[in-house]
């Protein structure tokens, strides 16, 4: 009896130690995500234009994971035209979100951008719930609608405008950053683009991505701006390692032990992070709506992942 009750309190305490873990994990994930407008806008103040910018973040990004999918000896070969076809699609699809939440950062609050970003969960609801026949519950319906509230309460606010940006363009881009993002997760559980092989279907992403934005530049600009300021590199390498890469290998670490929905609901530290950097940094302002239209986001979200999650049980 003593052996069984030390065994299980053996079991409890590594329960606990796993969950703390994933805890951390999604904490850092989730904000070091919410660095990017801090150094993308370095960046662009520094003279990149924006597909330098993205170029340099997703070349770094994809190098490191390149090299990591090298040291642990994992495929990167594509194995039929089905697999490279959705990775394609799927990497547009990221790629439309980069460039759309970036202009968002350049046009209006780097925090509401972010935030406006963030609510792509409810997003992917909506669109289940009106195009592929997901069932319509109440709670869903309220969420959507209260996340509906809260973007209008942001974009009517007064710590929506920055200096020198376009307010409707930076609104309209961070919406549609909203969507893109949305429409990648649900084209990849669709097509079942998930069970590719994690590392292999991330640097994908990651080097597809930043091939589109290489070509953007010479396509805009003839060439890509050679970064020689040690300087620059610091916010490159803080773009394109702590802001991408860390974000993602936490998250992924994060995922495995407390799983996507908890996660999920700690991704909210992303908006946050950027909100407060961008009141800390770059002189950004809150307002009373502003700060209503936030919370009202990040509670719809929050009701989205969990009512999704007691659905699946």
């Amino acid at each position: 009896m003593n052996e069984m009750s030390t065994a299980h309190a053996k079991y409890e305490k590594k329960k606990r130690r796993i969950r703390a873990n994933g805890i951390f994990y999604a904490a850092i994930s989730s904000a070091s995500f919410g660095f990017s407008p801090v150094f993308t806008l370095a960046l662009l103040v520094a003279g990149l234009s924006s597909f330098d910018t993205l170029a340099y973040r997703w070349s770094t990004a994809a190098a490191v994971l390149m090299a990591y999918a090298l040291y642990r000896n994992k495929t990167l070969r594509i194995s039929s035209r089905e697999e490279a076809w959705k990775i394609i699609i799927l990497s547009i699809l990221r790629a439309v979100t980069s460039i759309t939440l970036l202009y968002g950062y350049a046009n209006i609050s780097s925090g509401i951008a972010s935030t406006i970003n963030f609510m792509y969960p409810v997003v992917v609801t909506a669109c289940m719930m009106l195009f592929f026949g997901e069932n319509k519950s109440k709670l869903n319906i309220l969420a959507v609608i209260l996340a509906i509230i809260g973007v209008y309460l942001m974009a009517s606010g007064d710590g929506l405008r920055v200096p020198g940006g376009n307010t409707a363009l930076g609104l309209t881009c961070s919406i549609i950053s909203a969507f893109t993002y949305a429409a990648y997760f649900i084209v990849m559980k669709r097509s079942n683009a998930d069970k590719i092989e994690a590392v292999k279907f991330t640097t994908w992403i990651m080097m597809l991505s930043a091939a589109y934005f290489i070509a953007g530049c010479f396509i805009s600009d003839g060439s890509i701006t050679l970064v020689t300021n040690p300087v620059h590199w610091i916010y490159i390498l803080g773009l394109g390692l702590w802001a991408t890469m860390v974000s993602n290998f936490t998250g992924v670490k994060a995922v495995r032990r407390i799983g996507p929905t908890l996660t999920s609901i700690l991704g909210a530290l992303q908006p946050l992070t950027a909100v407060l950097l961008g009141v800390l940094f770059l002189d950004e302002h809150l307002g009373p709506k502003t700060i209503i239209g936030i919370i009202l986001i990040l509670v719809t979200v929050s009701i989205i992942v969990l009512n999704q999650n007691s659905s699946n049980r």
